[in-house]
């Protein structure tokens, strides 16, 4: 095991150790994260994409030619996957003279690149690379693998945003995300901890119930941050809690909410905004790291056009499907990679009142999965870490039909046998805790959405539960 699997919060030794201890835990992780990153390349990064961000259309779209056009030659010399596909279709980026030559090449799935597997690394990268995977939104795992010029990429587009919500580095920071900061067998005490090397608050999520809401809305008036980093649902959990006791937050440092990682509805954002009195900044990424999507200081979503390349493909109802090149990653390029996430584009003439003339959406539309309640009343959201790396797991879907049980339905292959169920039974009851019975079901399939969807989490309890 190495030290970074030691080190993280999903570790024995981090789920055993005393509060005191997690905390240095997280502290040491953060930093040991910094010497990863290429911070020559973050900064030249960060200094591009604060101009980037005031370029013209005419600007942006000279920009994004230059950076497609540049990924391609780099995909079709060192790709194994793009180096036949061009060679099959004849296609040469240099002769590349606009944006509509990207589309000489046929729109890569999902489920290509499961098939193209380590195709699509390109030769010759660097020796430090990461490999991460998610089931997404269609439940059978996608690896990833990433270098750190492309964690570097990443991570200066996070922090624009985070400054357009009105943050500067180094101030205090809350979070309240997917990490299990907190065990999950632990009932009392702090649900949260300090990473000191962030200087953030990490809240834990998997803990919300409407008992412990006052100690989550304490916990941070005393902490005071300038920015709260959540997801909507588990931020709308903490603004309901303070609507129904007729309350508002009273941090007094608190200039923006910026949400992730699931769709935020205009009412939870307007409540959020009431209750914790400053504007709510939405974000929307992808696992890929094919597009991206974030909240200027109006309040309106913006494409980030220096991020990626991103397409939209009409589907006739006013609503478009997004097909994304990302820039930032050459360890593992993805040109013209549909994401099935589906956004509602702003009217073309529409200029925002920030003047960045990146394109606007009025509302992204994907990722609505339902949330797992449990008899102590917390919502649990975001499972796919339940799933992360089980060998032979092909899909998995998790199903509550009464507020004491759930399915797990699982769609697995031969090499998925009972160490396996054990495991993502021993995962699924760290996460929903003893009082939940869980069943593991398999299935031949699972069944999609009518718009082709896969839905991870199916709720079907009634209100009154």
């Amino acid at each position: 095991m190495d030290t970074w699997t030691v080190l993280s919060s999903h570790s024995a030794l981090y789920r055993h150790a005393a509060p005191g201890l997690q905390e240095h835990l997280l502290t040491v992780q953060s930093r040991l994260r910094a010497l990863f990153i290429e911070h020559g390349t973050l900064q030249r990064i960060r200094q591009a994409i604060a101009r980037n961000q005031w370029l013209p259309p005419e600007g942006w779209r000279a920009l994004q030619l230059e950076e497609a056009r540049g990924l391609a030659l780099h995909a079709a010399r060192r790709v194994p996957y793009y180096r036949d596909l061009f060679g099959r279709l004849g296609v040469d980026p240099l002769t590349w003279r606009s944006l509509d030559d990207l589309h000489a090449l046929p729109e890569l799935s999902r489920e290509d690149v499961i098939e193209a597997g380590t195709g699509l690394l390109a030769e010759g990268g660097p020796l430090l690379r990461f490999r991460g995977s998610t089931s997404g939104t269609t439940g059978r795992a996608l690896a990833g693998w990433r270098d750190r010029a492309s964690i570097a990429f990443e991570q200066a587009f996070v922090e624009r945003q985070a400054a357009w919500a009105g943050y500067r580095p180094g101030e205090r920071r809350a979070w309240l995300r997917g990490d299990p900061v907190v065990p999950a067998h632990q009932a009392g005490g702090a649900l949260w901890r300090m990473n000191r090397a962030e200087n953030t608050l990490l809240l834990s999520s998997y803990h919300l119930s409407p008992a412990n809401g006052a100690a989550y809305i304490e916990a941070l008036e005393r902490f005071d941050p300038v920015l709260l980093q959540a997801y909507p649902s588990s931020v709308s959990h903490l603004a309901r809690w303070l609507e129904e006791h007729d309350r508002v937050y009273q941090g007094a440092s608190l200039r923006g909410v910026v949400t992730s990682s699931e769709t935020l509805s205009p009412a939870d954002r307007q409540l959020i905004a009431e209750r914790f009195g400053c504007r709510v900044f939405d974000w929307y990424g992808a696992f890929e790291r094919v597009a991206a999507i974030g909240t200027c200081e109006h309040g309106n979503y913006h494409v980030l056009e220096d991020y990626g390349c991103v397409e939209f493909e009409p589907n006739g109802d006013g609503s478009s499907n997004l097909i994304g090149t990302g820039f930032g990653n050459r360890s593992m390029p993805l040109l013209r990679y549909r994401t099935d996430d589906v956004v509602v584009p702003a009217d073309p003439g529409y200029r925002c009142p920030c003047r960045r003339s990146f394109r606007v959406v009025e509302r992204v539309l994907g990722r609505a999965d339902d949330v797992i309640r449990t008899p102590d009343g917390r919502h649990v959201v975001m499972l796919d870490w339940l799933f992360t790396g089980l060998f032979g797991l092909l899909e998995a879907q998790v199903v509550q039909e009464r507020l004491n049980e759930v399915r797990i339905r699982i769609v697995a292959g031969s090499e998925f046998g009972v160490a396996g169920e054990q495991e993502l039974l021993a995962r699924a009851l760290e996460r929903l805790g003893p009082r939940v019975t869980i069943r593991i079901e398999r299935v031949a399939r699972i069944e999609r959405t009518r718009n082709g969807k896969f839905r991870q989490i199916v709720s079907r309890l009634s209100g009154e539960q």
